[in-house]
């Protein structure tokens, strides 16, 4: 368990944030020793991490961007710091580290002129939660729980401001569902069903970059249904090959130059499907500016301008895609149950033009 930093935070936090900096820089946290039980070493770990990404935070407090909004969120930061590393119970430690990545989330906005995600509302008058606390080990990019309940989980992005790949993982009896939310200073807004199952479900799917809360809805039998997520960089998405196999929800991501995705879809019931293209630039099709490589006549796929990066079905089903240029593909089929075999065809044609600068008006 980090020992010296927290010490070092405890006597800063006194005498004020302005030489904080500095010292922080120059020191990093060591490992001390809780009473054996107390705290399991996984999150021991965990708060060790945080205290070594405050430590590198490279933030001056005396510099003159350093506004009264931005000190508030470093000093929450830090004084999150000083309470995980001085927690004596495995339900404090994990409740600072949670503050603590917060306000680092918050701080980190602030800085680079990014939308400040705040926490959701208090619960309605009309009755208690059932929210239940996180559990796991504190690591970041990683939230569990179980049981019934409803949860905001706020994201923290392994590259801040930009999609990253969102991995579930779901295990027991009852239903899963997750949302993407917005919730900052100047908006709220609910965004799309990303997930969706009942029973045992794990997936991928492309978290867009605007989003700043996920949230977890379970229903189930007392605490038998449990649930994981780990938010991974794109850099992550597995590689589109020539024949790829596989079930449920995946991001892949294509390397080559234009090509024809043949996909094939074979499912037990008549579960919804898709499977979607973007483009490297990471813009939905009507804001991208990229424009299309000169496609064969009659060649199969939609003409671009008609929702050319998409294919849907249901049930059994055989489409084609086009996919102009690299980029990522994101085939949805929720409920697991079913497969899916993706071929590319490269098509031998010039690539098309560098795309423009700027966005269509």
């Amino acid at each position: 368990m980090p020992g010296m930093l927290g010490y070092v935070v405890s006597f800063l936090l006194g005498l004020g944030v302005g030489g904080l900096y500095p010292m922080l820089r120059r020191r990093r946290p060591s490992t001390g020793t809780h009473s054996a039980g107390e705290i399991p070493a996984a999150v021991q770990e965990s708060v060790t991490a945080f205290g070594e990404e405050v430590a590198a935070s490279e933030f001056d407090a005396s510099s003159s961007d350093a506004t009264p909004a931005v000190l508030k969120e470093y000093r929450a930061m830090l004084e999150a710091y000083g309470r995980a590393s001085a927690a004596r119970t495995e339900t404090d430690a994990l409740a600072a580290l949670r503050d603590g990545r917060a306000a680092m989330i918050r701080l980190d906005a602030r800085r680079h002129g990014r939308p400040v995600p705040i926490d959701a509302l208090p619960p309605a008058a009309a009755g208690p939660s059932r929210s239940r606390a996180l559990t796991g080990t504190g690591e970041r990019h990683v939230s569990t729980g179980s049981g019934d309940g409803a949860i905001e989980v706020l994201i923290d992005r392994p590259e801040p401001g930009r999609p990253a790949l969102l991995e579930a993982d779901v295990t027991g009896e009852g239903s899963f569902r997750l949302q993407t939310m917005t919730r900052t200073e100047d908006v709220t807004h609910t965004g799309r069903t990303l997930m969706s199952s009942i029973g045992e479900y794990h997936g991928r799917r492309y978290l867009p970059a605007d989003a700043t809360h996920l949230r977890i809805t379970t229903t189930g039998w007392g605490d038998d249904i449990h649930w994981s997520t780990r938010l991974l960089p794109l850099s992550a998405a597995t590689t589109l090959t020539s024949e790829h196999r596989g079930h449920g929800d995946e991001v892949l991501r294509h390397n080559g130059g234009p090509a024809l995705l043949t996909v094939q879809f074979r499912t037990d019931t008549d579960t919804d499907w898709s499977v979607r293209y973007l483009c490297e630039c990471l813009r939905t099709w009507e804001a991208c500016d990229c424009r299309p490589p000169a496609w064969p006549k009659g060649a199969p796929g939609i003409p671009h301008g008609w929702l050319s990066d998409l294919v849907t079905g249901a049930g059994d089903g055989r489409s084609t895609l086009r996919l102009p240029r690299p980029g990522f593909v994101t085939v949805h089929e929720g409920s697991g149950s079913g497969s899916w075999y993706l071929t590319p065809q490269p098509v031998d044609i010039p690539p098309p033009p560098p795309k423009r600068q700027g966005r269509r008006r």
